[in-house]
């Protein structure tokens, strides 16, 4: 079993690094292909864990669907989904999926910044939490209804450039 600590500390390491490559063969079986034109993550279903890069070297053209420089994917940001605690025997906080958002708030205080509203894109609201702590910062992304945790999100806030900063 794994802590999402164990995930952290390999932030900033190359998709291509030997000890990042080691940890994710030991880790996971089921990992998808890197492709920056499909997404930004490569993902685990089995474990519920979306692995997060950032890739600025990469040249590309989304409409044409070409890849003229493959780049050096940075690792950078997860999310980790229920199914993930499969794995994961520590989540931050050490909260679960089933704690509801007034539990999150005790155990954690104010978020350093919320998001709440409705996506017109997405034909659904949205709420979420985010907490700065050093240069990570954990986002909760809560279900409306019943305001339980869809996923969490843990990434570097000194990596993340597309993601807005706290």
């Amino acid at each position: 079993m794994l802590s999402y600590k164990d995930f952290t500390k390999y932030f900033g390491y190359s998709l291509y690094d030997n000890d990042f490559k080691r940890f994710l063969d030991i880790t996971f079986n089921d990992l998808t292909e890197y492709n920056i034109l499909e997404s930004s993550y490569i993902t685990s279903e089995e474990k519920g864990i979306e692995l997060g890069f950032t890739n600025n070297d990469a040249v590309y053209d989304d409409d044409e669907g070409v890849i003229f420089v493959k780049g050096n994917p940075i690792f950078s940001h997860l999310n980790f989904y229920p199914a993930s605690t499969i794995i994961i025997n520590q989540l931050p906080f050490d909260i679960s999926f089933d704690t509801i958002r007034n539990t999150v708030l005790e155990k954690t205080g104010l978020p350093t910044k919320t998001k709440r509203g409705y996506s017109e894109l997405l034909k659904t609201g949205y709420l979420l939490d985010h907490y700065k702590i050093q240069d990570i910062v954990i986002s909760f992304d809560y279900k409306v209804l019943d305001e339980t945790i869809k996923f969490i999100q843990v990434r570097s806030n000194r990596l993340v450039e597309h993601l807005s900063r706290l």
